[in-house]
């Protein structure tokens, strides 16, 4: 009995270090095929990356021994000219299929300045961007845009517009499209030739106020700056040196244009005092006035409102010597100092492709500005009476001034002209204290807010 307890005690001893050992080969061997499973996937994963490594690396050296070369631009355009500058960019690569163009766009040009600024001082960024004058002004401060004066042939764009592709006697920007310059607006309704002088205006002026149903003969802003400059061209003479900076406000050029304006609103009496640009602008649009001077940009406006209009260059002064100079700006390519120079030859034939006649001519026609290079108005795809009489008016006009040293010509020439028109200042006292005014703004010694509430004070 005590033999049969001993054995049954051992089977069971047994049977249990059976188990045991069964579980441990069953979980070993269950782990053993996990890390199996799990290095068979690590090395498919493995292998998968190297084949799209070794894919990329093979289209890598496919677009090398192809010769493709890639450009990124970046733009700020209105919706109108970004579609266009699209379009223009997809024709490019048809004709170039050895260069890949990519293009950003940005919400405005000052978001575009500040990251092209960031990216370009990192040693990155696109090869060239398409901006505004006022930008190049800006960029070529921190010495980020390639000098394009040996590169470009300037001699084929609008003279304003190459005075203001200038830094230092260098040309940082090549100007693609102008705009915001004024011209002569006039109704065809009202007037069947255009007055040569504005001696001519002055007694269509007098004589359309005084008939049975009055009209005025021509409105223009004359008491605001943008308005008042082109008129000291006009005597041929310019408020502003664009290598130095330089402002001269006080010639006799200047002080002729401010007895123009006076006469124009104490003497002859033919604008308004108390009306502003809406006032004016609608009386025109309503068949209230002959002529207007107004942007270039509001074309469309006039077309939509139905006038039958048509337009020219502002006419001169009887005593000028030319007609007058409106300010011009508008648009240029500039080009990343990161550029290399494989990608800089692929800038330069997009920028030549761009400033070609057949490509500046659809600009003209397809978009709300017009072209930067000189003698498409003679081109038969232009026969447009209006497109014509612009890109005359573009001809002669002169670059705008950085906005900077602008403003505060705006600020100087405002308060004054104001003081002139309400019998406070002659114009030529008004000249002198200008240049002084001017020149205490730009060294700092007194700033614009302090000037205009001094200013207007005086005058109360």
């Amino acid at each position: 009995m005590s033999k049969i307890k001993y054995n049954s005690k051992r089977f069971y001893l047994i049977l249990l270090l059976v188990s045991i050992l069964f579980i441990m080969v069953f979980v070993n061997t269950s782990c053993t095929k996990t890390n199996s499973e799990s290095i068979g996937t690590n090395q498919a994963n493995t292998s998968t990356t190297k084949e799209q490594q070794a894919d990329n690396e093979t289209s890598t050296t496919t677009n090398e021994a192809e010769g493709i070369v890639s450009v990124t631009i970046w733009d700020s355009c209105e919706p109108k000219e970004r579609i266009f500058l699209m379009e223009s960019i997809n024709n490019f690569i048809k004709l170039n299929p050895k260069i890949s163009i990519n293009i950003k766009h940005f919400r405005n040009e000052d978001e575009l300045d500040d990251v092209f600024s960031a990216s370009s001082l990192a040693g990155a960024g696109p090869e060239m961007i398409l901006a505004g004058f006022d930008s190049m002004q800006k960029l070529i401060k921190e010495n980020i845009i390639k000098d394009m004066t040996n590169e470009i042939d300037y001699n084929i764009f609008f003279p304003g517009l190459v005075e203001i592709s200038n830094f230092d006697g260098k040309k940082y920007i090549v100007p693609f499209s102008s705009s915001n310059f004024l011209i002569l607006y006039y109704n065809k309704d009202l007037i069947n030739e255009i007055p040569s002088t504005f001696d001519e205006i002055v007694t269509l002026s007098k004589e359309s106020l005084d008939a049975k149903d009055p009209k005025y003969g021509i409105l223009f802003n004359a008491a605001e700056p943008e308005w008042t400059i082109p008129f000291i061209g006009g005597y041929l003479d310019w408020i502003y040196d664009y290598d130095s900076g330089a402002i001269n406000l006080d010639s006799v050029a200047m002080e002729n244009t401010l007895n123009f304006i006076n006469n124009l609103y104490t003497v002859d009496k033919i604008i308004p005092k108390n009306f502003g640009y809406e006032d004016m602008n609608d009386l025109f649009k309503n068949g209230g006035a002959a002529m207007i001077i107004n942007d270039v940009s509001v074309i469309n406006e006039y077309k939509d409102a139905g006038l039958n209009f048509g337009v020219a260059k502002i006419p001169r002064n009887a005593d000028g010597s030319t007609n007058p100079t409106p300010m011009i700006s508008g648009l240029g390519f500039m080009v990343n100092n990161n550029c290399s120079s494989k990608s800089f030859e692929a800038v330069k034939d997009f920028i030549e492709y761009m400033i070609s006649k057949d490509i500046q001519i659809n600009w003209t026609l397809n978009t709300s500005s017009f072209p930067s290079i000189l003698g498409l108005e003679n081109d038969q795809l232009l026969n447009n009476d209006i497109i014509y009489n612009v890109l005359l008016q573009a001809k002669i006009c002169r670059g705008k001034p950085k906005e900077d040293d602008l403003r505060l010509i705006r600020d100087v020439l405002k308060l004054n002209i104001e003081s002139i028109i309400a019998g406070n200042i002659t114009p030529e006292d008004a000249k002198n204290k200008m240049q002084e005014d001017i020149i205490k703004l730009k060294s700092g010694e007194i700033k614009v807010e302090d000037y205009s509430s001094t200013t207007t004070s005086k005058e109360n």
